[in-house]
């Protein structure tokens, strides 16, 4: 559960951003399986080297993925790892609404006096 609690933050917080959450959203829903970071920056009014900078921190977050194809690269959502993060995200929902049996002896639960601070 501790690994789940350390990924989902950064994964909200690389998609809180507007602008990332339209690439995101782009690169999801577009008829084409990828587009070029010139297309991104253009369907969303932004420049390339603002359009890069969102794109790289997505990709530093496994939410896309690149391929070269010749001198062109591409970018795709790896529907298998967003299946992955679908899932992260049904577990921790999952977690958060089951009732404790554990009396406060997890080593996560903030009602445990020994966990580390």
């Amino acid at each position: 559960m501790t690994d789940l609690l350390e990924q989902l933050p950064r994964i909200f917080k690389a998609l809180a951003d507007p602008t990332r959450l339209k690439i995101f959203r782009l690169l999801m829903f577009n008829d084409e399986d990828k587009l070029k970071v010139i297309d991104l920056a253009a369907k969303i009014g932004i420049s390339q080297p603002a359009a890069t900078q969102h794109i790289n921190i997505l990709k530093e977050h496994n939410l896309i993925k690149s391929k070269r194809e010749q001198n062109i690269k591409y970018y795709y959502i790896d529907k298998q790892e967003f299946n992955r993060l679908k899932e992260l995200l049904n577990n921790a929902l999952d977690i958060s609404l089951m009732k404790c049996t554990f009396k406060g002896k997890c080593i996560d639960c903030p009602r445990n006096k020994d966990r580390e601070k």
